[in-house]
C-alpha cells in the first residue's frame, strides 16, 4: 500500500515556506453538509510545523495550556493512542490525513500527528531498523481556507467523530453537540438532520453535557475530574422514567449530591440505570442516601428474589390446576380439593381486582 504523506527530505527537520507549501496544493472539496463543500488544499507538511490544538476535546479540560509538549505529552498519554501508533508504524504512514486550518492548527487528527512525531524522532535516532532517518518528516494534511466559518469546522468534526466511523467517546460526542447547538445557534432538529442522529439521541447527549456543565459549577475540582461525571447524567437522561424524575429540581440536587464527595453513593455511572427501581422503593431508596448504592442494590435484590419465588409458586400452582382441568373428576372425589380450589378463586380475584385498580390509577 503506497502512502503519499510519507515523503523523505533531505533535511532531518524541514521547515518550509508556508507560501512555498500551499501555492501548488491541489484543492480537494470536504462535504459538509449535503450540497455544501469546503474547498480543501491537499499539502505537505514538516510534521513539527503543525500545531497542536489546545481546544482538543480529548484535553480541553484538562488545566490550561499551550505548550505543544506539555499537549503532546497529554495526548500520547490518552487511551488508544498507543494502539493508534503501533497501527502507523506497521504500515508505514496515515490512511486518513489530518486537517488544518491556515495557520497550521491541528483541526482533526491531533493523535496522528502526534504519533507521527514521535515515529520520526524514533527514525531520526536510528531506532527504526525499517524505516530510513528522514521517514516520518512529512504528512499530507488537507487544509482548511482562511475565511472557513467556525460552525463548518464544527460540522465537519462531528461527522468525523460523531456520526463518522472514528466516534469519540460519548463524552466528547455531547460536548461537539452541545457546542453545535450552543455556540452556533443550530437548532437541535437542523444538528440531527446533520449528522444523521435521531433528535432523541441528540436531546440526551445535550440534556447530559448541560447537566454536566451544571454538576462542574457547583462540584467544580482543580484536576477537571467533574466533567467524568457526564457518564451519570448520560444514563440518568437516557432512560425516560429517570429523565422525568430529574427534571423536579430538588431531585437533581439530590442526584448531584449522590454523585458528589470523595466517597460517592453512586460510585460508578453504570450504578444509575438501577436507579428507577430504587427510587421506587422507599427502603431502598432510603439506603441509598445513607448507605450507599451497595446496600439499596442488596434490598431490591433480596426483593426480587422474593418475587421470583413468588413466580415460580404461581407457575407450579399453575400446572397443577392445568392438569385439573384435564380430568375435573378428580376434584369430585376429593371435596377438600374443590374446597381449596374455591379459595383460590377467591384470593385470584382478589389479586386480580387490586391489580386491575392500580393499573387504571397509574395511566390517570
Amino acid at each position: 500500500m503506497f502512502f503519499p504523506d510519507k515523503v523523505p527530505l533531505a533535511s532531518k527537520r524541514p521547515v518550509l515556506d508556508e507560501n512555498e507549501i500551499i501555492a501548488k496544493a491541489p484543492i480537494i472539496e470536504l462535504e459538509v453538509t449535503k450540497g455544501h463543500k469546503i474547498p480543501a488544499r491537499l499539502v505537505t507538511v514538516p510534521v513539527r510545523q503543525l500545531r497542536l490544538s489546545p481546544n482538543n476535546p480529548r484535553i480541553r479540560h484538562k488545566p490550561p495550556s499551550n505548550d505543544e509538549t506539555e499537549i503532546e505529552d497529554w495526548l500520547w498519554r490518552e487511551e488508544g493512542t498507543k494502539s493508534l501508533y503501533n497501527e502507523i508504524k506497521y504500515s508505514g504512514g496515515l490512511s486518513e490525513k489530518p486537517i488544518i486550518d491556515s495557520n497550521f492548527m491541528v483541526v482533526e487528527g491531533n493523535r496522528r500527528v502526534v504519533c507521527l512525531r514521535r515515529l520520526s524522532d524514533q527514525a531520526n535516532n536510528g531506532e527504526l531498523l525499517d524505516y530510513s532517518e528522514d521517514a516520518f518528516q512529512t504528512v499530507q494534511c488537507l487544509m482548511l481556507p482562511q475565511d472557513t466559518d467556525p460552525k463548518d469546522v464544527d460540522l465537519l468534526v462531528a461527522r468525523y467523530h460523531v456520526s463518522g466511523k472514528k466516534e469519540w467517546a460519548p463524552l466528547s460526542q455531547a460536548e461537539q453537540i452541545f457546542d453545535m447547538v450552543n455556540k452556533h445557534n443550530m437548532p437541535r432538529g437542523e444538528v440531527a438532520s446533520a449528522l444523521s442522529l435521531s433528535s432523541q439521541r441528540i436531546a440526551v447527549m445535550f440534556d447530559a453535557f448541560k447537566a454536566t456543565l451544571d454538576y462542574g459549577s457547583q462540584f467544580h475540582d482543580e484536576e477537571g475530574k467533574w466533567i467524568h461525571k457526564f457518564s451519570y447524567f448520560y444514563e440518568l437522561f437516557r432512560r425516560p422514567q429517570l429523565k422525568a424524575w430529574a427534571m423536579d429540581g430538588k431531585n437533581m440536587v439530590q442526584f448531584m449530591e449522590l454523585i458528589s464527595g470523595e466517597k460517592p453513593r453512586l460510585s460508578t455511572g453504570s450504578q444509575v440505570r438501577d436507579l428507577g427501581t430504587i427510587i421506587a422503593d422507599k427502603k431502598a431508596f432510603g439506603l441509598l442516601l445513607s448507605d450507599g448504592f451497595e446496600r439499596a442494590h442488596e434490598v431490591m435484590k433480596a426483593k426480587q428474589s422474593k418475587i421470583d419465588r413468588y413466580s415460580k409458586t404461581l407457575e407450579q400452582a399453575s400446572e397443577v390446576l392445568l392438569e385439573l382441568t384435564r380430568n375435573p373428576a378428580k376434584l369430585s372425589k376429593d371435596p377438600k380439593k374443590a374446597r381449596v380450589l374455591g379459595a383460590i378463586k377467591e384470593r385470584a380475584e382478589y389479586l386480580l381486582s387490586k391489580n386491575l385498580s392500580r393499573s387504571r390509577r397509574s395511566k390517570r
